[in-house]
């Protein structure tokens, strides 16, 4: 496939919208004219597209989650979509049936139908904490939404079943105008996990049933945020690759660079928990310019002195 490559080190431009489309129409043809007789068509159990990126250097600590906007959602209107939201009161002896029943009402009142089960934070640690019922709760469910309030604080929860089947699950804003709105935007992005132990990266940017225009525009939009996404720009990746997730795989080269990487000073990466801590801190000192203490100990605004 080297007549669909391009070749470059330091301007994504070069990878153009019409090499990409050549690239997913092939796909398509392959799997739509190369049903085997000892082996069932790609087509009929469904597959996915994804972009592979193979980096020069591994960006130090890491790991975390990260998440792209695209034109064109990966959900269909069969997919079951599960919410996990934040609980009306803490506590593991709350009932948490009255959390459930809160956010239902909302999200009818607001118009959301792409839901089709909510889950309570208190029913998922109490209900779902073994490693079977983690296991039957990703095998129901396509597609997972976490209120953005507890997100960091939710991921934990889910075990290595989710990363595997790549159901990592998407925040969405539950507090925010238009509850549906926030949902429909959620369900446009694509989720994926920053490697500390590899340099191959994969992204899905596309589903079997998708036009290979729409494909193509997901393709082009990840190709557009890969700058400023932590890899330490475009210099630090060696190949792009547009490959189909199934059990016979196919995979195409769109990029290819010639680079060593010995130039290339990849920055420590911050981890989602670094972050998180980091916010705080901030919030923290910026109430505490404004407090001074009493002799007793007791808090004292600055301004009011």
């Amino acid at each position: 496939h080297k007549e669909y490559v391009e070749t470059g080190a330091d301007d994504e431009k070069l990878i153009s919208r019409s090499t990409i489309l050549r690239v997913v129409l092939e796909i398509q043809k392959h799997f739509l004219e190369g049903k085997s007789k000892e082996r069932k068509s790609i087509f009929d159990a469904g597959f996915k597209y994804s972009l592979q990126i193979v980096l020069l250097k591994i960006p130090q600590g890491s790991g975390s989650l990260k998440k792209m906007f695209l034109p064109h959602s990966l959900i269909d209107e069969t997919d079951e979509v599960c919410l996990v939201v934040k609980d009306l009161e803490r506590g593991a002896k709350k009932d948490f049936s009255l959390t459930k029943d809160h956010f239902e009402e909302i999200l009818k009142f607001s118009g959301v139908t792409r839901i089709n089960r909510v889950i309570p934070l208190n029913d998922l640690r109490i209900n779902y904490g073994s490693f079977e019922a983690k296991l039957k709760l990703c095998q129901s469910f396509d597609v997972f939404l976490v209120d953005s309030r507890i997100y960091n604080h939710t991921i934990k929860l889910f075990g290595k079943h989710f990363l595997k089947r790549k159901r990592l699950p998407l925040p969405v804003e539950m507090d925010c105008g238009d509850i549906n709105q926030a949902i429909i935007k959620a369900l446009r992005y694509t989720i994926y996990r920053q490697n500390n132990t590899g340099n191959v990266i994969a992204i899905d940017v596309g589903n079997h049933w998708m036009s290979a225009e729409n494909i193509t525009e997901n393709i082009s939009n990840v190709i557009s945020q890969l700058k400023g996404d932590g890899l330490n720009g475009w210099q630090n990746i060696r190949s792009i690759y547009v490959k189909t997730t199934q059990d016979y795989p196919l995979s195409i080269p769109i990029y290819l660079s010639d680079a060593t990487g010995e130039d290339i000073c990849v920055p420590e990466a911050i981890n989602q928990k670094d972050l998180v801590l980091s916010k705080k801190r901030k919030q923290v000192n910026s109430v505490l310019e404004n407090e001074g203490f009493t002799k007793k100990g007791f808090f004292t605004s600055k301004i009011n002195c």
